[in-house]
């Protein structure tokens, strides 16, 4: 059986984070910091239990089937289960694996949830290790061949207004955030009270989880800023698309948020075993991305149909 991590690089990160903690709490005894060492020492408990979490949720392949969860919840679905496997690139140069199991076709449902693991199938990073594991134990071909990336060609245009007020908007709320953190701590390095300080310990550390989920999010609406020209499509500066490899476009809105994806397959070809290696953009829904779509993919159709919500 071959395990790997769901979480490869947030695992790594609080990993380092713990080690620090424990380095800072180690000097600050030295010194005779000692609310400071105990607001570290709680910190230190914190990470290796987000550490704990992270590292045990795995990714499992062996010659029955595969398995997504934890090490003592894991769902094990057979080969013979899986309906749909690939690898698939969205946004950025990192590949990942998706899988979708038998009776759940709905690939784009797939995409919204991820990197949510559920009944419909799952989406994980694709580390050689997977690959070399999916080779072995697979009974059914997959194409694992590496995913080529096309250069940009000609002038871009970008599109940054919807992102950028996104980001706008995320900016103040993240700052109060880490600001909020950051007094929680200096209150528990003055307090007197073992209790005090842990609790003000424990409300840091979730704000600076908050916070760095909104920095994550400004991240992304950044980076994901659409870039259109006549030849291609751009992901902000992450994957390129051709107009001639973009097979599909989709508006997906819910609530009141909507974004589009754009895919170098059809469903038809997505939803089944064998599919080449996929590209898939996942930008924000802006009106000129969808007339450059229109006007530019031979692929497009006349009438352009923006889909509803999706149904769970």
């Amino acid at each position: 059986m071959t395990r790997v991590l769901r979480f490869p690089r947030l695992s790594a990160a609080s990993c380092v984070a713990a080690l620090v903690c424990a380095f800072a709490r180690d000097w600050c005894v030295a010194q005779g910091l000692e609310n400071w060492a105990l607001v570290l020492l709680f910190a230190v408990v914190l990470l290796l239990a987000a550490c704990l979490v992270l590292i045990s949720c795995r990714f499992f392949v062996d010659s029955h089937g595969v398995g997504v969860g934890f090490l003592l919840r894991v769902r094990r679905v057979n080969w013979e289960d899986v309906s749909a496997l690939g690898l698939l690139c969205c946004n950025t140069r990192r590949p990942y694996l998706y899988g979708m199991y038998r009776g759940q076709t709905d690939f784009l449902h797939l995409l919204h949830s991820a990197p949510r693991c559920g009944y419909w199938g799952f989406v994980v990073p694709a580390s050689r290790r997977l690959i070399r594991a999916l080779a072995t134990h697979c009974p059914f071909e997959v194409d694992l061949s590496p995913i080529q990336h096309d250069k940009p060609e000609g002038r871009m245009r970008l599109l940054w207004q919807q992102p950028a007020l996104h980001s706008l908007l995320l900016l103040p709320v993240m700052l109060a955030t880490f600001t909020t953190c950051a007094l929680m701590l200096l209150r528990g390095g003055s307090s007197t009270l073992t209790w005090a300080v842990g609790v003000d310990t424990v409300i840091a550390f979730f704000m600076f989880i908050c916070g760095l989920s909104l920095a994550q999010r400004i991240e992304t609406s950044l980076l994901t800023c659409p870039r259109v020209g006549e030849h291609g499509v751009r992901a902000g500066r992450g994957l390129y698309l051709t107009w001639d490899n973009v097979r599909l476009g989709y508006v997906h809105r819910i609530g009141r948020m909507s974004g589009m994806f754009m895919l170098s397959q059809p469903l038809s070809v997505i939803c089944r075993r064998g599919c080449p290696p996929l590209y898939c953009l996942s930008m924000p829904d802006v009106r000129s991305l969808v007339l450059a779509y229109v006007t530019y993919c031979p692929h497009a159709p006349q009438q352009f149909d923006v889909h509803g919500t999706f149904r769970t």
